[in-house]
């Protein structure tokens, strides 16, 4: 009875093609899903519109299933399924037919309601950042304060007006209860449309809730200085100023009426301060206050050659001018001068004892940052992000500083809450890109790097994304081409030349790899920290070709960057000491590797073993061990990461392989190469010649074939390839 029952609802279910409509329904909304995964990121729609695709195509399938199962669809319209033995005369209905309707009704309604329910509930908000977790856009205003626009017919004083509205931004960004919108985004956002009716519709879209406005006038009488701050929402007017018969220097004075009369419409509590000084300061330096401007123009643009310029005039003109030397530091880190960097971060400090505090936070967390004090760094700029959650500027340095220190896990999340506090930042969207790159996502990333695109179509680094994109998949020659694009939106985007040169290694081309980097060394359209990586890298295959005096005579021309940088001093130090040691010059391969030692930035496990290395060489094994002892005391990175206990194993396998105990050597070697952690030489080249000596050849070809391979395509380096050169030799001399 029970098999009976079971065989007819078997037929019931194929009669009413529940079947045919469930797989029908699937390929559907499939080939929908995958049309919107792809549609959706170019032209900007939120992620969560795809989510509620997603549930919508889930929820949608029992309810089809239901109405497969109640109702058929036939030629003469839609109608209630007969009972699988019965006929139903011609345009009667069956007994008890609205039992199936009834009994569908609810199970629908339960259906709709529970995604309903679960989307409201739950995954609308899936996928939240850290500043939606922190505060809803709903919950604060989010004002944008626009440029006044300048009717005055004088071009001389076009940069009142942005003047006037940077003094208001920094004045209403003291507060905790409005949230205001960041330069850059501001600027995209005046530049993006022309008429103001356009701009207020596409700030609304954004999630901007305020937007504050004006011009700059000129009658007989002075300067007229207009504005009004107007509620999206609402569509209103909440507070408007005007103040005429104005001189310059009483316009940028006028900021601060402006800024409270913003307060005043908004509500915020009449304990609120208003930033008297900075407004009375640029009163006093009106042309310092204008090269200020311009630079920040040109920061906000990235063109930190132009900034440079204008901010060193701006502290020319007002040496006391706090902020002008913050900007004027961070441009000169941009461009690699971290020694200037920092004598202008501690002008600024000391310049700064009338600033408010959120201005002062900045100015030391970018001190700390400068050091590389990464985190004391984190601690300023994460508490600048508690005060102020929608601080764009400070969640960025934040995402600089954990990325400096490879915490790309860590850095994906406030890259990702910047795309979520303005999603045409393109800035954010590149970071998104390169580190779900470094992560190994690479989906993810060129989802964003569509969004970039999208925003901006012209920018480089969209391509040179793309690029790496398809160089971690191993697709060379795509890769070439998009590096190609990105030079031919800029030919000074020297990152693309360094992954062309890498491409050129790859293919095992390493003369024109060669020919790639050495113009980089002379050209001055390229930063100096590229020039700087240029070298490097140019260094590290000129030695492989056993051509030392020309990889030194590449860190020559470099040098003065490299000390003005006061990065890779070490480092040069070390490179250094390795071709000399290629050279013969023992004693001064010694001198240098120590020296690295006394200018490790960090961790000097690195320098420590260069410095092991030269005194293997001269055969001083009393000294080799007690290197050996000082990389040992070093603490270890992790229960993992080995780093430091591999670097003293390979040194104590080459000292004992020098010392003739070839067992005991093979030991240490071992144990250096299966290990986890960072390896500062190629280990596993060692460990070859160690067993090849020992007699035991297989193993060493294993061991040497290890040796030749380049690894990871996202960091190949090319500090390894002398070793791999070594390498191949041996594997052929062993007979492959």
């Amino acid at each position: 009875m029970k098999r009976r029952r079971l065989q007819r609802f078997w037929l019931d279910l194929k009669r009413r093609r529940m079947f045919s409509t469930g797989a029908l329904y699937v390929v559907v909304a499939w080939a929908f899903v995958q049309a919107a995964s792809i549609a959706f990121p170019v032209f900007g729609i939120s992620d969560s519109v795809m989510r509620a695709v997603l549930v919508a195509a889930f929820a949608g399938f029992p309810v089809v299933l239901v109405l497969a199962w109640v109702f058929d669809v036939t030629r003469g319209g839609i109608r209630v399924t007969e009972p699988i033995a019965e006929k139903y005369p011609q345009n009667v209905r069956p007994p008890r037919w609205w039992v199936r309707p009834l009994v569908a009704a609810p199970l629908l309604a339960l259906i709709v309601g529970g995604t309903v329910w679960l989307w409201t509930s739950r995954l609308a908000h899936t996928g939240d950042t850290e500043f939606t977790r922190q505060m809803r856009p709903d919950e604060l205003p989010i004002i944008a304060v626009l440029p006044l626009e300048n009717l005055t017919g004088r071009k001389d004083l076009a940069w009142t007006g942005a003047a006037v509205a940077t003094l208001v931004r920094d004045d209403l960004a003291q507060s905790h209860f409005i949230a205001v919108v960041s330069a850059a985004r501001t600027m995209r956002l005046a530049g993006d449309h022309k008429d103001m009716q356009s701009l207020f519709s596409a700030a609304a879209e954004e999630g901007i809730t305020h937007v504050l406005s004006g011009e700059v006038l000129r009658t007989r009488k002075g300067l007229t200085v207009t504005s009004r701050l107007t509620d999206l929402r609402r569509n209103v007017e909440l507070g408007a100023n005007r103040q005429e018969a104005l001189q310059p220097d009483e316009a940028l004075s006028f900021s601060t009426a402006i800024a409270s009369v913003v307060k005043q419409g908004l509500g915020l509590p009449g304990t609120e301060k208003v930033d008297v000084f900075a407004a009375n300061f640029a009163s006093h330096n009106i042309a310092a206050y204008e090269a200020f401007i311009a630079g920040m123009q040109d920061f906000l643009a990235f063109d930190y050659s132009d900034a440079r310029q204008s901010f060193a005039v701006a502290v020319q003109k007002a040496p006391d001018f706090a902020m002008a030397r913050y900007r004027l530091a961070h441009t000169l880190a941009s461009l690699g001068d971290t020694d200037g960097a920092l004598q202008q971060i501690e002008a600024a400090k000391r310049a700064a004892v009338r600033l408010p505090t959120r201005e002062r936070a900045y100015i030391d967390a970018a001190d700390a940052y400068f050091k590389r004090d990464y985190a004391q760094a984190e601690r300023q700029y994460r508490s600048l992000l508690e005060q102020h959650p929608y601080e764009t500027e400070a969640r960025l340095l934040l995402l600089y500083v954990l990325m400096d220190q490879a915490r790309n896990e860590e850095a994906l999340v406030q890259a990702e809450t910047l795309t979520e506090q303005d999603p045409g930042d393109e800035v954010a969207w590149s970071a998104v890109a390169d580190l779900n790159l470094k992560l190994g996502h690479y989906d993810e990333a060129d989802n964003a790097v569509r969004r970039m695109i999208a925003i901006a179509p012209d920018n480089p680094n969209a391509y040179y994304l793309l690029g790496e994109s398809h160089l971690f998949r191993g697709k060379y020659e795509e890769a070439a081409g998009e590096y190609r694009k990105a030079l031919q939106a800029d030919p000074g985007f020297g990152d693309a030349i360094l992954r062309i040169a890498d491409i050129e290694v790859l293919g095992n081309r390493p003369q024109s790899a060669v020919a790639q980097l050495e113009p980089m060394l002379a050209s001055g359209k390229f930063a100096p920290s590229l020039r700087i990586t240029a070298a490097f890298n140019l260094a590290a295959l000129l030695r492989a070709q056993g051509r030392c005096p020309e990889a030194l005579a590449a860190l020559d021309r470099v040098h003065a960057d490299i000390a003005a940088e006061q990065v890779r001093q070490a480092l040069e130090l070390s490179t250094r000491s390795r071709c000399l040691l290629d050279l013969h010059d023992v004693a001064r391969a010694r001198q240098l590797a120590s020296a690295s030692v006394e200018q490790s930035p960090g961790n000097s496990a690195r320098y420590l073993l260069a410095r092991g290395l030269a005194e293997i060489q001269a055969g001083d094994a009393g000294a080799t061990t007690a290197t050996i002892a000082a990389i040992r005391a070093l603490a270890p990175s992790s229960a993992t990461d080995r780093t430091e206990y591999k670097a003293a194993a390979y040194l104590q396998g080459l000292l004992r392989l020098q010392q003739g105990d070839v067992a005991g050597a093979v030991t240490s070697l071992r144990a250096a190469v299966a290990k986890g952690g960072y390896e500062y030489d190629d280990y596993a080249l060692a460990l070859a010649q160690a067993l090849a000596k020992q007699g035991n050849l297989r193993d060493a070809r294993t061991f040497a074939r290890q040796a030749t391979l380049r690894g990871d395509l996202s960091d190949l380096r090319l500090d390894l390839e002398p070793a791999r050169r070594d390498a191949a030799r041996l594997l052929a001399r062993l007979g492959g």
